[in-house]
């Protein structure tokens, strides 16, 4: 009858153990751990009820393995972190310990379950190892303390999942940010290169080009009388280089400014006239310019106007072969000018004005041929349009006029074309179309 009632009990105790454990809920958290050795009177006993309550509901390494691997780290199995290196070693979700107290039937059974950080997540107390019915109380005490235990895992486990995500998602969030300020960087970069080009001043334009020039001399002889030259219209090869250095910059500095103007004539030819209008043997003539200018002009509102002064060196020369009418001139000078445009059509069309005083040091062979000594100053004013296309393509369209004046004093000589003069006057015009690339 003891027998039966035990049998009974020992049925009802699985029966139990089946409802409190949820297959389902088993297949769906499957854990893997290990029952250590428990220590004290019929420990193995105990030990084998709490492995019978578990293994239904968690894949148990075998403890020997366990062990071994733990003498082989040097991990103590009893201290938390000797647990968790074993548990990363082996993959374990939990560790099972125990001991028993005492002996007989007034013996106490202590279970602890420790997850897989070493950290004791569930304890019972359970009756002493003797006798089937004492046994089953174990298992289900054990079955007590697993449920405490999963779901004190499965809470860590959910822990850590919220962190890991919140982790995940604050450094996508991170990324985002660093994204959206790359994305903002090139967006001013973007910004800046719009600006670059609507109002960046260009570096460096370079343009060759045709002009017609004409020259007019007159000379006042002492005591009276005089003579002149003209040379018509002619053509004259020029290249025009032009820079702003530092035009990309944000700064006023950007108003930097260099120029450079060469300009040889092509083809000309001089004959001289006499009294009767008869024409002499063609002579060979040649008209050359070079200016060197440096200078600063301001732009106002993104490149919308400019205003500067400039300061140069410059040759203008006038080459004829011998003859009884008019000597070579070649003035050297020194410049002083002003400057301004403005654009009228975006970047396409933009209108010049220059005026430049001239300081001249010396007039060639026309001192002494007219006097022993010459003085000479003069002036010139431009007006031009001109534009670049996006693709850097560059033209102008200029008009230029330049004016000497020359005071001779002293008796003319050294010169077929010598005479005593007073005064003469140089005057040139000149309009021209070029072509060229800016950058």
């Amino acid at each position: 009858m003891d027998w039966a009632r035990a049998r009974l009990g020992g049925l009802a105790s699985l029966l139990l153990l089946g409802l409190l454990f949820d297959p389902a809920t088993s297949a769906a958290q499957q854990r893997t751990g290990v029952v250590l050795d428990f220590s004290g009177w019929r420990s193995g006993q105990a030990r084998r009820a709490v492995v019978r309550a578990i293994a239904t509901q968690a894949d148990l390494q075998p403890q020997a393995e366990v062990q071994q691997a733990a003498a082989g780290m040097g991990a103590d199995l009893s201290d938390p972190t000797g647990m968790a290196r074993v548990a990363e070693q082996r993959g374990l979700d939990f560790l099972v310990r125990g001991e028993v107290r005492g002996r007989g039937g007034r013996a106490r059974t202590m279970i602890h379950i420790h997850d897989a950080s070493g950290n004791e997540v569930a304890f019972r107390e359970a009756p002493s190892p003797l006798g089937r019915r004492r046994l089953n109380l174990i298992s289900r005490a054990t079955v007590e303390a697993w449920e405490q235990a999963a779901s004190a895992i499965a809470e860590r486990e959910a822990e850590e999942q919220r962190r890991a995500e919140e982790e995940e998602r604050r450094r996508e969030q991170e990324e985002l940010a660093r994204l959206a300020a790359e994305q903002t960087g090139e967006d001013d970069e973007d910004d800046d290169d719009d600006e670059e080009v609507e109002g960046a001043l260009p570096r460096l334009v370079a343009m060759v080009g045709i002009d017609g020039r004409t020259r007019k001399a007159s000379v006042d002889l002492d005591p009276s009388g005089g003579r002149d030259y003209d040379a018509g219209l002619f053509p004259s090869l020029t290249l025009t280089l032009e820079s702003f250095p530092l035009g990309t910059s944000d700064s006023a500095i950007r108003g930097l400014y260099a120029r450079f103007d060469f300009g040889v004539s092509l083809g000309l030819k001089s004959q001289e006239e006499d009294a009767m209008g008869n024409l002499g043997p063609e002579l060979s003539t040649t008209a050359y310019q070079l200016g060197i200018h440096l200078g600063y002009l301001y732009p106002f509102e993104g490149d919308a106007a400019r205003i500067g002064a400039l300061v140069g060196f410059g040759v203008d020369s006038f080459s004829i072969d011998e003859n009884t009418t008019m000597p070579s001139s070649k003035y050297t000078f020194l410049r002083v000018g002003l400057a301004a445009d403005a654009r009228l059509y975006e970047n396409l069309l933009r209108a010049r004005a220059d005026f430049g005083y001239r300081i001249t040091f010396g007039v060639g062979d026309l001192s002494p041929a007219f006097g022993e000594d010459g003085s000479a100053s003069g002036f010139d004013v431009g007006i031009g349009l001109y534009g670049a296309l996006d693709m850097g393509l560059s033209y102008g369209l200029r008009f230029g006029f330049t004016r000497y004046s020359i005071d001779f004093s002293g008796v003319g000589m050294g010169s077929p074309a010598a005479a005593t003069a007073t005064d003469m006057t140089d005057r040139s015009l000149n309009v021209g179309l070029q072509l060229g690339y800016a950058l």
